[in-house]
């Protein structure tokens, strides 16, 4: 008789647990889902500061009106963000194109510009490059005048 006793606490220990952890998985599924579609911080933040190199170069694209296409989930426009520090990132003009029913008019921004891969950047005269692009390879595209020495 001893034996069905201690069956049945384990067996119900055992069911106890599987209960906490699906509660737990749920819950942190909600919060993921939370998180994923609060609009805030769609790219995350940068670690390190800005440079006056990225400065100059974040400044420089503002001018020209060039705009950075790209998406909360894409992990390549996070470290393209990455590349411009924290302040820098701060400033670029950036149009996400992953939260169509949280931000449609920037999702209705990206389909009229024919964003099909991201990041994407787009220059107002069309010219376009898709894919992350260094802060040397985005100064030479857009023709960033050289700084005085």
């Amino acid at each position: 008789m001893v034996r069905p006793q201690i069956l049945q606490g384990n067996h119900g220990l055992k069911l106890w647990i599987s209960l906490l952890t699906a509660m737990g998985l749920s819950l942190s599924l909600e919060a993921a889902k939370t998180r994923a579609g609060d609009g805030a911080g769609t790219l995350g933040e940068p670690l390190k500061t800005s440079t006056s190199e990225q400065l100059t170069l974040v400044r420089h694209l503002n001018n020209i009106g060039a705009v950075f296409y790209g998406s909360w989930s894409c992990p390549a426009c996070f470290f393209q963000k990455n590349l411009f520090g924290k302040q820098a990132s701060t400033m670029l003009t950036y149009v996400e194109c992953g939260k169509p029913k949280l931000l449609p008019n920037q999702a209705a921004d990206c389909q009229k510009a024919q964003v099909s891969v991201v990041p994407t950047w787009i220059l107002p005269d069309g010219k376009r490059r898709e894919g992350v692009l260094s802060i040397e390879e985005l100064a030479i595209w857009t023709e960033m005048p050289a700084r005085p020495e």
